[in-house]
């Protein structure tokens, strides 16, 4: 009864543990932590506003994410606490998809046009947001809990 008891001990065990190894821990992006004031990004300037949400972007981003070219990074703010990160690539859906496939795994949730990782469990969400028409992709990282609760479309 023991022996049975702990074999179905350790595969539950391995069972979650599979189930969180795909998990989005991410603790910021591109060494600016979640809840980071702005002055942390250096010299930048605001690109969007709306209420107490401003986005900004870097004077000297690097514009790869991986070897993908992107076009602009975003960090995005709400009271002054970055919550969100805003990437728009120069490739398409596909190509963004495998680039952080590679690191985090397979998507939680994929339809044609949006991929997604991680939900209200984890440390951040990721999106990748794409027409299926081959159109440039945009990846969308949140963190959980620095989001606003009031949803602000800065698109």
């Amino acid at each position: 009864m023991k022996l049975r008891s702990a074999s179905l001990a350790a595969v539950v065990a391995w069972g979650l543990s599979a189930m969180t190894a795909n998990a989005v821990e991410l603790r910021g992006f591109r060494g600016v932590p979640w809840g980071a004031a702005p002055d942390s990004l250096g010299a930048a300037a605001v690109v969007a506003e709306r209420g107490e949400v401003r986005c900004y972007r870097r004077e000297r981003e690097n514009l790869l994410y991986g070897d993908s070219p992107i076009r602009e990074v975003r960090f995005c703010f709400h009271r002054n606490h970055l919550f969100g990160v805003e990437i728009d690539s120069e490739v398409d859906q596909r190509t963004l998809r495998a680039e952080f496939q590679s690191s985090y795994g397979p998507p939680a949730f994929s339809v044609p046009s949006r991929a997604s990782w991680g939900d209200q469990s984890t440390r951040a969400r990721v999106e990748i947001v794409a027409p299926p028409t081959g159109s440039p992709a945009s990846l969308h990282i949140f963190s959980n809990e620095f989001e606003p609760s009031e949803k602000h479309a800065l698109q």
